[in-house]
C-alpha cells in the first residue's frame, strides 16, 4: 500500500499526507482499481474529488485475477433466509434486517473519469471507464469480504476521442477485502453494525460528521462532505440513519438540494449536490425512503475540468442490497492484506519492567 500512497503523492503532490489511521479508508477508495495492470495514473480533479466520487488511482497492481470466462457469483441465503432490496424510489420497500455473520451486498454500476500520463508533460489521455460491481462486506466488519469487478465499454471523455489503448474494457476481476482493521479507529468503519450505531438525528449526525480530527488540506465541510459520500457508497445504513444523514447534509456550507436528479439506471430522486473544481457532485437519494440510489457529477466550469459544461463526468447506481448467509466462492480470487499493511505501520510494543 506504501507504494501506492507514494507514487499518488509524487504525481499530486499538493495533496495531504497519508497519517496512518487513513490508510483503510485509502485502501477501499483503491479497490475499484484492484485488478488493473500497474499504470501510472492520477484523478484528474484531484484528491477532494477522490473522496467525493470513490475515484481510485490506477496504481495498484499484482493483487487481482483477471478471469476469462467467470460464472457470475450470487449471494447465498442464511439465517432466517434471504433478504433482498432493489433500491427504488417507492416508500414500501422492506427495511433489511442483517445479523452478525452475514453480509451486506451491494450491485452497483459505476462511472468515472480516468487518465493516462504517458509522457511528463504532455496532457493526459482521458476517457470515462464503466463498472459493473458487487460487494460483499461482513455485517460487523470481523470478516473478510469480497469484491467483484467487471469491466464495460468505455466512453469517451467529453470533447475529446476514445483512446485507442489503456482501456479498462476487458474481463472480471474478484479481490478479497479484509473487514475493519482492529488498528484503526471505529470512526473509519463502514459495517453495518457500526453504521447503525451512529447518530438518529440530524444535530448528532452533523457533529459526527465533522468530529475528524485530521483533514490534511481540506476544509472541515469538506471533510464532512466528503464522509457523506465514504458512509453511502456501497453500504447499508438503517432508515433512521439514513434521514439523519440526508438532514445533516443539508446543512454543510455550500450544499443544495435538487429534485429530479437522475442516477446511472434513470431513477428519479432528490440530489444533495456541492461544487468542487468546477464540478457539481450530487449525491442522489429515493425521496421518501431517503436510500441511497447512486452519484452525478457535472461540469460547471469548462476551464477547470477540461470538458464542456454540462458534461456528465461521473454516473452510478446502487441497483441492489441484499443480506447473504455466506460468500460466494472466490477460489483465486488475489488477496488484501492491508490490515497487515497497517499493523506493520505501528510502532513496536516497548517492553515493560
Amino acid at each position: 500500500m506504501d507504494d501506492e500512497i507514494r507514487l499518488f503523492a509524487e504525481g499530486r503532490p499538493a495533496a495531504p499526507p497519508y497519517p496512518a489511521e487513513a490508510r483503510e479508508a485509502a485502501r477501499r477508495l483503491l479497490l475499484d482499481e484492484a485488478a488493473r495492470p500497474r499504470r501510472f495514473r492520477v484523478p484528474w480533479m484531484g484528491w477532494q474529488a477522490v473522496g467525493a466520487f470513490g475515484l481510485t488511482v490506477a496504481l495498484v497492481g499484482g493483487v487481482g485475477v483477471a478471469l476469462s470466462s467467470p460464472p457470475a457469483p450470487g449471494p447465498a441465503s442464511g439465517g432466517n433466509g434471504p433478504q433482498s432490496v432493489s433500491v427504488a424510489p417507492p416508500a414500501d420497500v422492506a427495511e433489511l434486517d442483517p445479523k452478525p455473520g452475514q453480509f451486506i451486498m451491494v450491485e452497483s454500476e459505476t462511472m468515472y473519469p480516468s487518465e493516462r500520463y504517458t509522457k511528463e508533460g504532455e496532457p493526459p489521455i482521458r476517457h470515462l471507464y464503466r463498472t459493473k460491481r458487487q460487494i460483499w462486506k461482513s455485517v460487523d466488519g470481523s470478516q473478510a469480504g469480497l469484491l467483484r469487478i467487471d469491466h464495460l465499454e468505455p466512453k469517451a471523455f467529453p470533447g475529446q476521442p476514445l483512446p485507442q489503448e489503456g482501456l479498462e474494457n476487458e474481463g472480471s476481476a474478484l479481490h478479497e477485502i479484509d473487514g475493519h482493521c482492529p488498528s484503526t479507529p471505529d470512526s473509519l468503519r463502514t459495517d453495518f453494525a457500526y453504521l447503525s450505531t451512529l447518530p438518529a438525528d440530524a444535530a448528532g449526525m452533523r457533529e459526527h460528521l465533522y468530529a475528524q480530527e485530521d483533514h490534511g488540506k481540506n476544509t472541515p465541510d469538506d471533510a464532512a462532505w466528503t464522509r457523506i459520500g465514504d458512509l453511502l457508497r456501497e453500504n447499508y445504513l438503517p432508515r433512521a440513519q439514513r434521514e439523519a444523514l440526508f438532514e445533516a447534509g443539508k446543512t454543510i456550507p455550500g450544499v443544495e438540494v435538487a429534485e429530479g436528479v437522475e442516477d446511472a439506471a434513470g431513477r428519479e430522486g432528490v440530489a444533495l449536490g456541492r461544487v468542487e473544481h468546477g464540478l457539481l457532485t450530487q449525491l442522489v437519494f429515493a425521496p421518501e425512503t431517503r436510500d441511497f440510489l447512486g452519484e452525478r457529477g457535472t461540469v460547471v466550469d469548462a476551464a477547470v475540468t477540461g470538458a464542456p459544461a454540462g458534461s456528465v463526468l461521473a454516473l452510478t447506481a446502487q441497483t441492489r442490497v441484499a443480506v447473504a448467509g455466506e460468500l460466494p466462492s472466490a477460489q483465486g480470487a488475489g488477496s488484501d492484506g492491508s490490515c497487515e499493511d497497517l499493523s506493520r505501520q505501528q510502532p513496536a510494543a516497548t517492553p515493560s519492567g
